[in-house]
């Protein structure tokens, strides 16, 4: 088949997803375009993972409905300079009821500097947080939501700006549910959405994911979508996780490696529970000190190796703790949030 000739040497994940010949070629998949595409493989080794990359949005896109804001603001903001210009002429040509208007006025400019206020409000920025054992769900500005566990926070702007991604900030373990916002076929840079945990960046368009961030390791688990996992600086890499796929980043080490838990046991606390498979004795006492706030003495260090199965009840800290004090036949001493857990 005839093609353009092209300095591919240049492209990048986004010159591929914006390639109206790559796009055709992903989603026809005709045997010439598969071709013609294998051998620019071979000629640029180096552009395979961004034409991944690129195929993954694309097929992103064309699988997810996109979401269009309830209200656009500039046309709310004009329709209400509209209305004040509307009032204020009317005021001018009844004279009779100057004192009415006076006070009508008067409302006005309270009504307009309270317009102003909010609107000089919703920049800066904005911080969610949950104490130890709670969790908190949140709608956010373009109505992706985020559920965050005992002890986590998220911080972001509270506009985000139209030319730029939507940046999150997160510290402990979150739910991502993101909104897809992109056009098909047509992917900028504002259309995506960044969390950043740890020296990471998470960039996913329409996407659930769970990331947990304890003890120096980020736990990345993808249900739905497309993420990304990239790292800066000396060590630096990009990671591309599809749907099933969980990996664990040691900001110590600065490895990424793949995670033994499944991405749909990672997310088992949001509806209450604790799938213990792939979990040891020592990390569920982690669990119980990170995101219910104790601090335990282990006395029976034989068994922090242990390991359990099934999925428990974790509405609160107790659940947990008479699950592992029944299997392990456990004595548990509470001295306020100190627990002291020895061989029965």
């Amino acid at each position: 088949m005839e093609k353009k000739i092209r300095d591919y040497g240049q492209y990048t994940a986004t010159a591929f997803f914006e390639d109206e010949e790559f796009v055709r070629h992903i989603l026809n998949r005709d045997a010439d375009a598969i071709a013609y595409w294998e051998q620019l493989i071979q000629q640029y080794p180096d552009k395979r993972l961004f034409m991944e990359e690129a195929r993954t949005w694309i097929l992103l896109l064309n699988k997810q409905p996109a979401y269009m804001p309830a209200t656009d603001r500039l046309q709310l903001w004009d329709k209400i300079k509209n209305e004040i210009a509307g009032y204020e002429e009317r005021r001018r040509r009844y004279q009779p009821l100057k004192l009415i208007f006076k006070w009508s006025a008067a409302a006005a400019a309270v009504l307009f500097s309270i317009l102003i206020l909010r609107e000089w409000t919703s920049h800066g920025e904005k911080t969610y947080a949950t104490t130890f054992a709670d969790h908190e769900r949140v709608i956010l500005p373009d109505e992706s939501a985020v559920t965050l566990n005992g002890n986590s926070s998220i911080h972001f702007l509270r506009s985000w700006k139209s030319d730029k991604p939507r940046e999150i900030w997160l510290n402990g373990e979150a739910y991502f549910e993101v909104k897809h916002v992109a056009i098909k076929n047509r992917l900028q840079q504002s259309d995506s959405f960044q969390v950043h945990v740890s020296d990471l960046a998470l960039t996913v368009l329409g996407t659930k994911f769970n990331v947990r961030n304890r003890r120096g390791l980020t736990e990345i688990s993808l249900l739905e979508g497309s993420l990304r996992i990239e790292k800066n600086g000396p060590e630096a890499f990009v990671k591309i996780l599809k749907p099933g796929e969980a990996f664990v980043y040691d900001s110590s080490r600065q490895l990424l490696a793949p995670m033994e838990r499944k991405p749909q046991a990672n997310k088992a606390w949001t509806t209450n529970e604790l799938d213990l498979d792939g979990y040891s004795l020592r990390e569920i006492l982690e669990v119980l000190e990170d995101n219910y706030g104790y601090e335990i003495t282990l006395e029976a260090p034989e068994l922090a190796g242990k390991r359990l199965s099934g999925t428990v009840p974790a509405a609160s800290a107790e659940d947990i703790l008479f699950v592992i004090r029944k299997v392990f036949n456990l004595k548990i001493k509470r001295n306020a949030n100190h627990l002291i857990i020895s061989q029965n």
